[in-house]
């Protein structure tokens, strides 16, 4: 299961980079088989994340075709004289978001709930090993998540402080393959948010 759960987060980060939409149905197939690797190694906070994954993947892909679609109306190009190729090009684009003073602070004071109310459980309520290390790497996870569905290009940097602390988190725990699938995370992310920078567009 750990090898399907690789190969298929390899698949999604690919897709992410591009931001092609269909990631978020191959986020939704890794994220039921990590569910059940981190079940059985004991990282409650993981495997609920995991759980998250599946039901913010539906948002996810509706959020970003309903913003490309959107975007793609309002083109200057988009009138009967463009041709189908034009059309294509446009909806393939790379869109981004940055955050603004209000998202910056909502997203400090969730993150700052979330990790004390998980960390406080998985302290008094599991036999997790590691419980500050998974209570920070999912609570910034989930804020990450939602950024990412708002392409926020910031969210970038939120995956690479996660993904590096999620190796050593994994690494503890046996878990070789997939503390190798989170190093690449980590490093491509940084890719990720230059090729957004480099390549996409800033909307509203």
């Amino acid at each position: 299961m750990e090898i399907f759960a690789f190969v298929t987060g390899v698949l999604y980060l690919i897709l992410e980079i591009y931001q092609n939409k269909y990631m978020w149905l191959v986020n939704f197939l890794c994220a039921v088989a990590y569910a059940y690797v981190f079940a059985q190694s004991s990282l409650y906070a993981a495997m609920g994340l995991q759980i998250y994954y599946v039901l913010v993947s539906v948002y996810g892909f509706w959020a970003w075709h309903r913003d490309k679609k959107a975007s793609f109306n309002t083109l200057p190009d988009s009138s009967d004289n463009s041709s189908p190729q034009d059309h294509t090009d446009s909806s393939n684009k790379i869109l981004y978001r940055k955050p603004s003073l209000k998202w910056l602070l909502c997203t400090l004071v969730a993150f700052a709930v979330i990790f004390i109310l998980m960390l406080t459980f998985l302290r008094n309520m599991t036999g997790d090993p590691m419980p500050t290390a998974d209570a920070f790497a999912t609570s910034l996870s989930i804020v990450a998540t939602v950024w990412l569905g708002k392409a926020f290009i910031h969210q970038w940097l939120l995956w690479i402080v996660v993904n590096v602390v999620s190796v050593g988190l994994f690494l503890s725990q046996g878990l070789y393959l997939t503390s190798m699938l989170y190093l690449i995370y980590a490093l491509s992310a940084v890719y990720g948010f230059f090729h957004w920078k480099k390549r996409g567009s800033l909307i509203e």
